[in-house]
């Protein structure tokens, strides 16, 4: 069930994702100074955290299906990121491709990469 629901969840935050890129302004885009950018670098983290948790490495049941492809996986995850800029650079009217959302993506994929790879070395396959 575990995998299952983080699985789902990877699921929906791609397609929230998807949505702020081509269609609607994500909530609070400017509360603050860089609050996109940092919306950028969240949404990556989250994304991806999930999807190692349900595919690389998982707390408690051992390695997934990708396991050893986290590295690949978060360079695959940037170049989405990047595809998704140039997209709404030709495909919108509203949304231009800016490089501090790349970086956001970059920040937020590979932390949640370094985040995921700590735990993995912490508690192996097991919880403990």
């Amino acid at each position: 069930m575990i995998d299952i629901a983080l699985w789902l969840l990877t699921a929906s935050l791609s397609l929230v994702t998807m949505v702020f890129s081509f269609g609607f302004s994500p909530p609070g885009g400017d509360a603050f100074l860089f609050a996109d950018k940092f919306g950028h670098g969240i949404m990556y983290f989250a994304t991806f955290f999930c999807f190692l948790l349900a595919a690389v490495w998982r707390p408690g049941r051992g390695d997934g299906p990708l396991s050893g492809r986290g590295i690949w996986l978060a360079v695959s995850v940037v170049a989405a990121g990047l595809v998704v800029e140039i997209l709404q650079e030709v495909a919108t009217t509203d949304r231009h491709a800016q490089l501090g959302d790349v970086l956001s993506e970059i920040i937020g994929a590979f932390g949640a990469l370094a985040i995921h790879s700590w735990m993995q070395r912490r508690w192996g396959s097991s919880p403990g």
